[in-house]
């Protein structure tokens, strides 16, 4: 299929006419009927069918516009991708992180987009919940990784690991006013009857555990609403109450004997660690290469230590383990 009459023809069928999509391309009128009728001689099929004023696309070629659309798009990156390939690349991105999954792979993310893009100006955020969804949403940041993102249209969704909800308990021999869990793993029945710190809503992991509760008509009212892992890990390990967060949030803190962690099961509450982009800087050669060294160092810090992260995940199924 000649690209040169497919190109005519796009313009034909958005502009509507031959004579507008003649000016668009700077060609004569003539010359561009006979590019499409060959087109339509190749491929068998009436593309076009003049109305009173203008043009519109047959059911074939409605079809036709939609995959040349496509054609082009792919040309158009293709092109890009190779001119950075051959330039060195340089820009500034910005990736959003929540505070525990940033901290397992910032190290490594940074020594290895320094070795691949040493030109690349990398911006990181700190965020938590929803907060980094607006980063993408508001153009505050190009990548962000966050638990649960919304199915909203706007971003384009790639889930890398599922992980296990733990219920977090403060360390042996810290007295509380209220019963512990003696058992090895937790219930959310347990869990709703225990004084909860849990962050608040919209935050994306808080709205994942009203929603399992509610499915399992369970009250959810905590005794306190602290929008800082940190802090409820804090506050937990002194004994002021509970709380229900991912196993790798809190899985250093156990093992340095500041917590205790129940994982949840019957049902087990799991969570979903996505990275998100928005969909309209899809294209951009410079932020693809970054989400996949972002990528790339999850698999690696998933493979070495991500405690909680099931079989299942997208990452432990890339690359065998060890």
């Amino acid at each position: 299929m000649d690209l040169r009459a497919l190109r005519y023809f796009v313009f034909v069928a958005r502009l509507g006419g031959f004579t507008r999509a003649a000016d668009a391309l700077h060609v004569a009128q003539p010359a561009l009927s006979r590019q499409i009728r060959k087109l339509e001689r190749d491929l068998g099929v009436q593309l076009l069918v003049r109305k009173t004023r203008g043009v519109e696309p047959t059911r074939q070629g409605a079809l036709l516009l939609e995959r040349a659309e496509q054609i082009f798009h792919s040309v158009d990156e293709t092109i890009a991708d190779v001119r950075n390939s051959a330039a060195h690349t340089v820009g500034r991105v910005t990736v959003a992180l929540p505070p525990a999954t940033g901290l397992m792979l910032v190290a490594q993310f940074t020594r290895r987009l320094r070795a691949a893009l040493p030109s690349v100006t990398l911006h990181l955020r700190e965020g938590v919940g929803n907060s980094l969804v607006e980063y993408v949403l508001n153009g505050y940041a190009d990548i962000s990784v966050v638990h649960n993102p919304p199915a909203l249209a706007e971003l384009e969704i790639t889930p890398l690991v599922t992980e296990r909800m733990v219920l977090v308990l403060p360390p042996p021999g810290v007295a509380t006013e209220w019963p512990q869990p003696e058992s090895r793993t937790a219930r959310l029945d347990d869990a709703a009857g225990l004084p909860l710190i849990l962050t608040s809503r919209p935050h994306t992991m808080r709205i994942m555990l009203d929603t399992a509760m509610v499915r399992r008509g369970l009250p959810l009212a905590p005794v306190m609403e602290v929008d800082s892992i940190a802090m409820i890990r804090h506050l937990v390990s002194d004994g002021a109450g509970a709380s229900v967060l991912t196993w790798a949030a809190v899985a250093g803190a156990a093992r340095e004997g500041e917590l205790r962690i129940l994982p949840i099961d019957h049902p087990p509450v799991l969570s979903q660690l996505a990275m998100i982009r928005h969909r309209k800087r899809l294209s951009s050669p410079l932020i693809r290469q970054v989400a996949e060294h972002l990528s790339a160092t999850m698999t690696d810090v998933l493979h070495e230590d991500w405690p909680g992260a099931l079989a299942t995940s997208r990452l432990l199924r890339e690359r065998p383990a060890g």
